[in-house]
Parts: structure tokens; C-alpha cells; sequence
């Protein structure tokens, strides 16, 4: 198949003839043909001529982009006379840098791509759930043991949190109010022994 585009890069219509034996002798095949048109092998929507070899081509996203033909992703930015794909985290400033923002550490931690900030999403009963979690596994009585031979103080505790903990999930789970953050709850703050020792377990 050959398909044939005017001077004006307007597409004209497709002949059933191979490209090689076309261009040999293009009025043979296609007697309205003018020296300015073009011939292709491929049907291209958005045609381009390509300066180094004087032949059609599609145009590439950034081409499609200046010529008002492609609209950006949310994602993405003109970026150094190409479209360049921002992973969260990133975004061009007024300078024209790259920019990478460090993630903070969160429950569900989102990027917003227009403020350029990561914001925590997580709900209270998220946020107290994720806690939870991180010790729950310590729950056992084998384990509730290690920690009473190597301090009492540290099974209690651990008990008392982990009550209170529940007693959070409980009347979360039961509000119909969900506020965001963590300014909006009071979370037991677990002692460096507590967190050494769930850091150790985890290793195990």
C-alpha cells in the first residue's frame, strides 16, 4: 500500500500498489502526481516532514504538543524542548529545574501534584489501624514472655497500648466523623524499649 500526501502535508488517499514499485515511477500509478506530494509506506494522522531526510514522519508527542494538537498529562511537562514524565515527588520549577521532593513518612502518603507537597491522606482510623499492625504480631504469649524477663515494665507497657489501640479502632470504626491527620487524635506514644524491642522482633 502507498498512501500520498499533498505539498500542504493534507493526506490525498491510499493507492493498492507496493511502495517500492510507486516510487519508481509515481505518474504511472498515480497521474495527478506533483513532484511536491509526498508517498508513504505508513498512514501517518500527524504528519510531519523530517528535516534530515526530506520524507514524512509522525510527529512525536512534544511536535503534536507545540502544535496545539496534545494536551499535557497531569504528569507531565515541558521540560528541555521535550515532554518529560514527573514521577510523584517531582515537579520543574520557575527556574526550569528538576526538582525531587523526599517523601515524607505517613500512613498514605500522597503527592499533590499542583502545591508540589506530599500530603498525608490517611484517615484517623488509618492511621490508628497502621499502628496497631506494627505491633500486633508481638501479641503472643511466648513473646509477652521474652518481654516481662526482660523488663515487666515493658509488657505492660506494651498491654496498655495495645488496649488503648483497640479501644481507638473501636470507636472509629463506630463515629461517622473520619477527620485527616494526626493532629486530630491522640496516639500512645510507644518508648524507645517498646520500639527496640519491635525492631528486634521484626529481625527474627
Amino acid at each position: 500500500m502507498t498512501h500520498i500526501y499533498d505539498n500542504n502535508l493534507k493526506f490525498l488517499l491510499t493507492l493498492n500498489y507496493e511502495y517500492e514499485d510507486f516510487i519508481k515511477n509515481p505518474q504511472k500509478f498515480y497521474p495527478e502526481w506533483q513532484t511536491s506530494y509526498y508517498a508513504t509506506q505508513e498512514k501517518y494522522e500527524h504528519p510531519i516532514v523530517d528535516q534530515k531526510t526530506n520524507s514524512l514522519r509522525e510527529m512525536s508527542k512534544y511536535e503534536k504538543f507545540k502544535a496545539g494538537l496534545y494536551e499535557l498529562a497531569y504528569n507531565e511537562v515541558e521540560y528541555k524542548n521535550d515532554i518529560l514524565t514527573l514521577e510523584a515527588g517531582q515537579y520543574v520549577n520557575e527556574a526550569g529545574e528538576l526538582v525531587t521532593v523526599p517523601k515524607i513518612e505517613g500512613v498514605r502518603v500522597e503527592w499533590d501534584w499542583i502545591n508540589h507537597i506530599w500530603e498525608d491522606k490517611a484517615s484517623n482510623l488509618e492511621i490508628v489501624q497502621s499502628q496497631y499492625s506494627e505491633y500486633e504480631g508481638m501479641d503472643t504469649p511466648s513473646t509477652l514472655e521474652e518481654m516481662r524477663l526482660q523488663d515487666p515494665s515493658l509488657a505492660t507497657e506494651y498491654l496498655n497500648m495495645m488496649i488503648e489501640l483497640r479501644g481507638l479502632i473501636y470507636t472509629l470504626s463506630v463515629s461517622g466523623t473520619q477527620s485527616i491527620g494526626y493532629a486530630a487524635i491522640q496516639l500512645p506514644v510507644p518508648s524507645e524499649k517498646l520500639k527496640q524491642f519491635k525492631d528486634k522482633f521484626k529481625r527474627v
